[in-house]
């Protein structure tokens, strides 16, 4: 999701790692390579990449943010699988 962030109005979607990666794939990896993470957030301007854990209805907590990319994982594509 493209120019999107995750907005949490509590703590049920707080992210439980931040990281600085080198590129949107590699926040991609980084949340793939951690059982806990269900969606992920790429900041361009910065590199930081956030991976959130025991997120429900990650799509109705979408808001607008030229700067991010915002990613669900979809099962089956962990690795290795979880």
């Amino acid at each position: 999701m493209p120019d999107c962030i995750f907005q949490c109005a509590n703590t049920t979607c707080l992210p439980f790692i931040n990281t600085i990666t080198s590129s949107i794939k590699d926040c991609q990896v980084t949340c793939l390579a951690q059982i806990h993470c269900q969606a992920a957030t790429f900041y361009r301007s910065t590199s930081s990449c956030t991976l959130f854990a025991d997120m429900l209805n990650q799509n109705e907590n979408i808001i607008a943010d030229a700067d991010a990319t915002s990613m669900i994982v979809i099962s089956g594509t962990r690795f290795p699988p979880g």
